[in-house]
């Protein structure tokens, strides 16, 4: 459940599972030979151009983890992404990270702390949660896979390898709404051996948003301890 964040022990928990994809694990798994097509092309770039066009969204969505063990049990959880821009907010496993593209506040209800930290978004080979709707512009080969009916919706299906082989996934698996052009869910299969399905339930585009709704604002926050990575430790 779990982006491009700095990985810090309070953030650990998210960033094993949302997108952005931080495992230790690296095995041997030689991924399906894929290319570009020209069908597959032609709709990821009606997507992209779709959701560049949007000034901010709200989506809401779901992660499903499904251990390498299939013993274990299939785990899910909700997560609402507001993005604008290069800023974001996540509220995800239990956490809540603000990113003004400039600084990232990461914080815990649980504990009632809050991390602050430079933000760099080359930082880690993770997913960054901004541009998870044109996740597929760079670093891919990426091919058609089928289509079926999925209630009014006519679905293509594109499975995406990544270029780079560091990266501790090895295969996703989108699909697309051919018709309204948005992206519906997507499936990693990890290294490791598990596999992570997020399902987009609803997106809103063009909502209105204020920048200082990226930043974490302590105020807001009784008896908060702001933990600033920046250079200095406060508590409100």
């Amino acid at each position: 459940m779990k982006f491009l964040l700095p990985l810090h022990p309070m953030k650990f928990k998210v960033l094993l599972s949302l997108l952005t994809f931080w495992l230790l694990m690296t095995f041997a798994v030689t991924p399906p030979k894929i290319d570009k097509d020209k069908d597959a092309n032609k709709l990821l770039k009606d997507v992209s151009k779709k959701y560049k066009a949007y000034k901010s969204l709200k989506a809401d969505f779901t992660m499903t983890n499904e251990p390498a063990d299939e013993k274990s049990k299939k785990t899910s959880e909700k997560g609402s992404l507001t993005s604008k821009g290069n800023s974001f907010k996540l509220v995800f496993g239990g956490q809540e990270i603000f990113c003004n593209g400039k600084h990232i506040w990461t914080y815990t209800p649980e504990t009632n702390e809050c991390v602050k930290d430079n933000y760099n978004p080359n930082a880690s080979k993770g997913i960054n949660p901004s541009k998870i709707f044109s996740i597929w512009e760079k670093g891919f080969l990426y091919i058609s896979d089928g289509n079926y009916k999925k209630g009014n919706m006519n679905i293509a299906k594109i499975k995406l390898t990544p270029t780079d082989k560091s990266v501790p996934y090895f295969l996703m698996n989108l699909e697309v709404d051919q018709t309204a052009k948005t992206l519906q869910s997507m499936k990693v299969s990890f290294k490791a051996g598990n596999k992570q399905t997020y399902q987009i339930v609803s997106q809103t585009p063009n909502i209105n948003i204020a920048d200082n709704e990226f930043e974490f604002d302590v105020t807001k926050y009784k008896g908060v301890e702001l933990i600033d990575l920046t250079g200095k430790k406060s508590k409100q």
